[in-house]
């Protein structure tokens, strides 16, 4: 059995805390287009996750307004994100630790280059992360596998690989791609995320080491 030596994770909600800025942005920008429409916060938390291209495309089939609405929705995220979002706890020292064992680490988002660039130079996460992979980088978005496959592409003789994420899409393309998969307790979606059976579960960063030690110790 291979040993894991590379955790590839997602970006928001995994990561950093951005959800409540997300759902303020999905409603601001829909309430702008779309006033007479009306959605619950449980309705803006199952907008989180899939491309905005996808999201928006349930509303309407009008490319052009499609394409207004993910610039409103950028806009408003970028203006209000220095003050809205924050790491979750024991991220940047396990990081650390995973440096400490040598294992590779990527970050796979649905976000493009440059919108999740932002969060990433914040919290300076660039100085523990290996590869990155936006969805500029690729053609098709989690679910699929592609995200997956490309971010393994670019590590160092990659064995086994672990992809940890707080919504299903992040599961299912760990699973497409056939590696391993980690649910996060923290999750928005936690009962749907639950129910895609991830290999692994944790409910604080601090045992992401610990997950890793007794797998490679069994391998």
């Amino acid at each position: 059995m291979l040993k894991i030596n590379a955790v590839l994770f997602d970006l928001d909600g995994t990561l950093v805390d951005s959800n409540q800025l997300l759902i303020d942005s999905f409603k601001h920008t829909i309430e702008y287009f779309f006033p007479s429409l009306k959605f619950t916060k449980n309705d803006y938390i199952h907008m989180i996750g899939p491309s905005l291209e996808e999201t928006f495309s349930n509303l309407t089939n009008n490319d052009e307004i499609i394409t207004k609405m993910i610039e409103l929705f950028r806009n408003y995220y970028i203006d209000h994100e220095q003050e809205s979002i924050k790491i979750y706890p024991n991220v940047i020292s396990s990081l650390k630790e995973l440096k400490k064992m040598k294992i590779q680490t990527g970050i796979v988002t649905t976000k493009f280059k440059s919108s999740a660039l932002p969060s990433i130079e914040m919290f300076e996460l660039n100085k523990y992360i290996d590869v990155y992979v936006y969805l500029d980088s690729v053609e098709y978005a989690k679910p699929h596998p592609e995200p997956i496959h490309k971010a393994i592409s670019l590590l160092k003789d990659p064995q086994m690989v672990m992809m940890i994420g707080d919504n299903p899409s992040d599961i299912l393309s760990g699973k497409n791609a056939k590696i391993l998969t980690c649910g996060v307790d923290w999750s928005y979606k936690k009962d749907l995320l639950r129910k895609t059976d991830p290999d692994f579960w944790m409910t604080d960063f601090n045992q992401l080491s610990m997950i890793i030690k007794k797998y490679n110790k069994e391998a």
